[in-house]
């Protein structure tokens, strides 16, 4: 019986709880939600005799009480305001959201007045639970018991919780749903304000239609609209309400403008399209530029919202109020849709002012392009649009820069100032590299405002600071493509984006620089910068044009050194000299050509032969004494600073005066040297560098890049003249002298074979003879005849041992006084057998020896074998051009007392191409065939050379009676 008796309980218990959820979803008045949960709470836990409902109020922090039950049935302390004082258990279960459980409320001094009530109602156990919804407060009840200690079960503590949780629901929907019904929708004002606005064409009826509006739908103190001077930077009053200005007396009226200068912070917060707030104890801006800003408005709250025109600021639409005022967030999205329709309506209604703009501004940029398309003279196009830029503008300064890519400063290309002031000094320093790619990403100007405020382009802060300049608009000419200069860069493969040049516009004092401003200023520098394009072009044209003049006549020095060293080789004047003469007249023709090509004061030519310990100055060309260096002196190739690092350097070497030794100062001694450019003479890498270029300059003066280019290929093409001369001197010489070795062994062995054939042919003879019956084997006639052969074969072995020692490879002169008789003797006992099968006839005449002081003969000097078998050539030549019974004459005669002339005529026949070869010396170009190639114009060129060497000459001439005359000039000699 009891079980059912439980059971039917629960089923009560659960019904009851069902009715009065129901209650709580669908009332939604609050008394009558009160009241149904006073009545379950009544009804279902009886061991509670004080029951009470308090409701949360956030705003002022305290709890409103709604009733409850009492055991006396008195309720007007139930119905009180309690205030929530910090420590408070109220405030606890408001603030924590958890329930507190009083074992008695009698002695707990938190309590606060319920302890009062708990000792009149005699309440002891006790728990409070807070109407909690969503982290969200709304309330309290309070449940108490004459009994101490007492608190609820679980399954107690679960059905409170239930039911408070609906209750706190049910408040907290009703509470939403009032505050839609009281919040203002901005939407319903703002269409009614684009209708007014369409119908307007007037910006400041704008302006006050939309004041208007804004004040009825806020309903502050104040409502203005500030409007922005640029060129001034200050917020001046456009649009007030009517209400402004009658209320306040003259020390309480609102400024009628507000500077940016000591609100940078307010101006920042606005130009960032930011909406400004300033209220109770609440601020969207630093507390200073608040004070500050309150200060010149006279208020104590205000909310400002940007005019904004594409990324433009023109002004803001402000509301104010006197006291602290909390703005709301409908209010916030009202100003700024207000303040956005005044952003697009300015436009419309300053459309005629920005059109005969937008035309002024374009004929300005038309007029540049007209110029740069047309053989304008460009100067006189950047004076036009400098000018008309500053007047547009209102600006004082206009600079055209080009960046120098080296260094990175700024070439000053045209400027415009004001009269009364200088000129600025070219060029700027250069730019950090953070604010180089600022341009080089975009093309778009960079707007400084006032400098003051601006730390950008401080290394130009000096010298433009110094003309007045406050504010800039800086923007760059265009973009161009630098592909690795350098060497490092070349092996990267690295290609950049580098700033060609910037167009600086300056004004003296701040100011803002608007969109159109910018853009005008944007199209301008590009069309400038098509014009810096052009010069650099013209420039480069110029300079490349002037770089293969140079390297042209450079090679026509070079050719010249070609074409008169083979000169000097076949003209004979200086062949017996080891001094390369060409080489010289290079050496020191294209010194001086380097100095004059790179524009460098001086260039010197250091050279020493291969091995040499040490090297000479071989060349120098100075501008003036400061640069003279000592010609004479010696430089210890193998341990001299500068000379060793440029062989170590790849390519051209950079140095300073102050980076060199002692040592090294000591031969390039001169005032006027501060840095030095010095190159290897290097051809290819297995070659040994025989010298060096090196160019010098004074402190300061920077090395263009085509007068490195052009002196490194300058010294590479000297470099390679210099060897080839050499090698072909070298190698000339060596051909000339196995020429001279194979003729002069030829008739060496000639001369012996006839000898030692004729001795051993008569030896043979002797001794038939000897064998013949009848006769004596050895009498003394034919012993002596052996004797003598046997001493012409000995003598003749002789000579040939002394040419097998000492000229195997080079000739070797002697110098001996031979008598012009024996010399025309033993010539003619060689040449008699030729002439006797020619059938020649040979006369010779001799000089008298009666001319001569008594004792001496007629006598020359040189070596005795070599004039023996050049004359002998020369008799051989003409017997073999000579018909039979022909005449050949030889005249000796003396010239003066130094020299002695032996001619040769014969009436023979001779090429007259083979007279004009042997006199010329040589052909132009080596390549095509010549009569000197070959004998007998090969021996004639032979025998000069041999002439020469022993200080004589040969000559060839045809006389006009078809005489070919051979003449040889000798040295006289004292016998």
């Amino acid at each position: 019986m009891d079980e059912q008796q439980k059971q039917k309980d629960i089923e009560e218990q659960i019904i009851s709880l069902e009715r009065v959820l129901q209650t709580l979803r669908e009332e939604e008045n609050v008394d009558v939600l009160l009241e149904a949960t006073l009545n379950y709470l009544q009804t279902e836990f009886e061991d509670y005799q004080v029951i009470w409902i308090g409701l949360y109020d956030r705003t002022g922090h305290r709890l409103f009480g709604k009733g409850g039950i009492v055991p006396k049935g008195e309720i007007t302390f139930l119905k009180q305001r309690f205030t929530l004082n910090p420590g408070d258990l109220l405030e606890q279960v408001v603030i924590q959201l958890r329930p507190v459980s009083i074992p008695d409320l009698r002695e707990e001094t938190r309590a606060g007045e319920w302890r009062k009530a708990a000792q009149t109602f005699d309440v002891r156990g006790t728990i409070i639970f807070p109407l909690r919804y969503k982290d969200r407060c709304y309330g309290v009840v309070l449940l108490g018991s004459e009994t101490w200690g007492l608190s609820p079960k679980a399954g107690e503590k679960a059905q409170m919780s239930v039911i408070f949780g609906a209750l706190a629901a049910a408040l907290y929907q009703i509470e939403a749903d009032w505050q839609r019904q009281q919040a203002r929708h901005p939407d319903e004002p703002l269409l009614t304000l684009i209708s007014q606005l369409g119908k307007i064409r007037s910006l400041d009826r704008c302006l006050q239609a939309v004041v208007e509006q804004t004040h009825q739908f806020i309903e502050p103190a104040r409502t203005n609209v500030y409007w922005f001077e640029r060129e001034r930077r200050y917020f001046w009053r456009r649009v007030s309400n009517r209400q402004v200005a009658p209320g306040l007396g003259a020390g309480n009226r609102p400024a009628s403008g507000i500077t940016v200068q000591d609100l940078g912070g307010f101006y920042q917060a606005l130009a960032n399209e930011q909406i400004v707030w300033i209220g109770e104890s609440h601020s969207s801006l630093r507390s200073e530029v608040t004070g500050r800003l309150m200060q010149q408005i006279r208020a104590r709250s205000l909310l400002a919202a940007p005019i904004i025109l594409e990324t433009e600021l023109l002004g803001f639409l402000a509301v104010e109020a006197n006291e602290p005022r909390i703005w709301q967030e409908d209010e916030k999205s009202y100003l700024r849709g207000a303040a956005q329709l005044v952003g697009l309506t300015a436009p419309l209604s300053e459309m005629e002012d920005k059109i005969r703009q937008v035309e002024l501004d374009r004929d300005l940029t038309a007029g540049v392009a007209r110029a740069i398309y047309s053989d304008a003279d460009w100067l006189e196009t950047l004076k036009t649009t400098s000018e008309k830029l500053c007047d547009r503008l209102s600006a004082e300064h206009f600079l055209l820069l080009l960046r120098e890519p080296d260094r990175g400063q700024f070439e000053i290309i045209w400027q415009n100032q004001p009269p009364n002031r200088r000129k600025l000094a070219s060029p700027l320093k250069a730019l950090d590299a953070s604010e180089l790619k600022v341009f080089e990403e975009s093309a778009q100007p960079m707007a400084i405002e006032n400098w003051e405020e601006d730390k950008r382009l401080a290394a130009w802060r000096d010298a433009l600071g110094e003309q007045g300049a406050r504010s800039l608009l800086v923007c760059s000419t265009g973009r161009k493509k630098e592909e690795g200069r350098r060497k490092k860069e070349e092996k990267e493969n690295t290609n950049l984006n580098s700033v060609e040049g910037l167009v600086v516009i300056g004004h003296d004092a701040a100011r803002t620089w608007n969109r159109s401003e910018r853009e005008l200023v944007a199209i301008a520098s590009q069309q400038l910068g098509l014009i810096i394009h052009q010069w650099e072009l013209q420039q480069q044209i110029q300079n490349q044009h002037k770089f293969y003049q140079t390297l042209e006549s450079g090679l026509a020095i070079l050719w010249q050194a070609h074409s008169d060293q083979l000169l000097q080789q076949f003209s004979g004047g200086e062949s017996n000299s080891r001094e390369n003469i060409p080489q010289k007249q290079l050496e020191r023709s294209f010194t001086q050509h380097i100095a004059e090509a790179v524009g460098c004061p001086l260039v010197a030519l250091i050279t020493w032969t291969a091995g040499a310990k040490e090297g000479q100055i071989a060349a120098s060309a100075a501008a003036s004494p400061l640069f003279a260096l000592n010609l004479n002196v010696d430089i210890p190739v193998q341990t001299d600073f500068l000379i060793q690092n440029a062989l170590k350097a790849s390519g051209m070497l950079h140095l300073n005066m102050s980076d060199l030794p002692l040592a090294t100062k000591r031969w390039l001694r001169s005032p006027g040297i501060s840095q030095i450019l010095v190159v290897a003479l290097r051809t290819a890498p297995e070659h040994e560098p025989t010298g060096i270029v090196l160019a010098a300059d004074a402190q300061g003066r920077p090395w263009p890049e085509l007068s490195v280019d052009l002196l490194s290929i300058l010294a590479a093409q000297l470099a390679w003249s210099r060897r080839y001369l050499t090698v072909q001197a070298t190698l000339e010489s060596q051909r000339e002298e196995l020429e001279w070795l194979n003729w002069y062994k030829q008739r060496r062995l000639e001369e012996l074979y006839r000898t030692v054939g004729s001795g051993v042919k008569q030896l043979g003879e002797l001794s038939q003879s000897a064998a013949l019956p009848g006769k004596e084997q050895k009498d003394t006639l034919t012993t002596l005849r052996y004797q003598q052969l046997l001493r012409q074969i000995g003598n003749a072995l002789a000579s040939t041992n002394l040419l097998l020692k000492q000229e195997q490879w080079r000739l070797h002169n002697a110098v001996e006084v031979i008598a012009v008789a024996s010399l025309l003797r033993r010539s003619l006992e060689r040449v008699d057998l030729l002439v006797k099968q020619s059938n020649i006839q040979l006369q010779v005449y001799r000089e008298s020896n009666s001319a001569l002081p008594s004792g001496q003969v007629l006598s020359i000097r040189g070596d005795s074998i070599k004039l023996e078998l050049v004359v002998y050539e020369l008799l051989v030549i003409a017997c073999r051009r000579s018909v039979s019974g022909g005449k050949i004459e030889i005249r000796c005669k003396r010239l003066d007392e130094q020299w002695l002339e032996l001619a040769i005529a014969d009436n023979g026949n001779v090429e007259p191409q083979l007279i004009s070869d042997f006199n010329s010396g040589t052909p132009r170009d080596i390549l095509l065939s010549s009569t000197l190639e070959k004998p007998p114009g090969q021996h004639l060129i032979i025998c000069q050379r041999v002439v020469r060497q022993m200080s004589g000459n040969l000559y060839m001439e045809l006389l006009d009676d078809g005489m070919v005359v051979v003449r040889l000039l000798l040295p006289l000699g004292s016998a």
